[in-house]
Parts: C-alpha cells; structure tokens; sequence
C-alpha cells in the first residue's frame, strides 16, 4: 500500500546573500619626495592615507619606453583616475589599487598597504 516516503513537489530555495566586498580605491595622491607619494585610499566610507614608496615598483614593472618615469619631473606628473594611479595621458604605466592589498588571511580580515613607508 503506502511505503510512508512523501516527497514534495515544492523545493526549498535559499538565498544566500554575498556578503558586499568592500571596493578599495585610490581617490587622491600627493607627491611628498623622489619616488614616494601619500595616497589617499577610500575604503568603505572611511578615508586612509598611506604613503607609499613607488621605486620597488617602477623597478620591478616599468620597463622598454616607459623608463622616462623615472625622472623626477615626469615622475611627479601621475593622474589618480578611476580609483587607480598612473602616469602618461595614454596610461602608460598604471597601478591599480589593489595592488597594495595585501590579505594576511583567507578570510581578509585584516589588510596591509603594501610598500608603505
């Protein structure tokens, strides 16, 4: 007769909310002396300043035509655009902000600037 097993025709549907990712960007720079500017960061209403010192990276990404950065004079004419910074009107060397985030565990609980002098 009956084997007492009921299964329903309706299936019961979670929704799961993703937790909002807080978008960290760069909204503000200033040059302070040869390869390092204080960058002003907006992270989740709250702004931070850090300064950061550019020359570990220059050495390490720009490279070919883009080494006129180097120069002090060309150095200091960065645009902060986007939530990025960059040099050159055609955003010849560009470094997004997430690329001073580093996350010390896998939940991302605490966040470090990296290059941060």
């Amino acid at each position: 007769m009956g084997n007492g097993i009921h299964i329903s025709q309706k299936s019961k549907v979670r929704r799961h909310r993703k937790k909002a990712q807080q978008k960290i960007e760069i909204i503000s720079g200033k040059y302070v002396h040869d390869f390092v500017i204080a960058l002003t960061f907006n992270s989740g209403g709250e702004k931070l300043t850090r300064v950061v010192d550019f020359l570990p990276l220059f050495q390490q990404y720009v490279k070919g035509d883009n080494l006129k950065y180097f120069a002090p004079a060309n150095f200091k004419k960065f645009i902060v655009k986007n939530g990025n910074i960059y040099w050159g009107k055609d955003e010849d060397v560009i470094f997004p902000s997430g690329m001073f985030l580093n996350k010390s565990d896998s939940k991302g609980s605490s966040e470090e600037i990296l290059y941060v002098i």
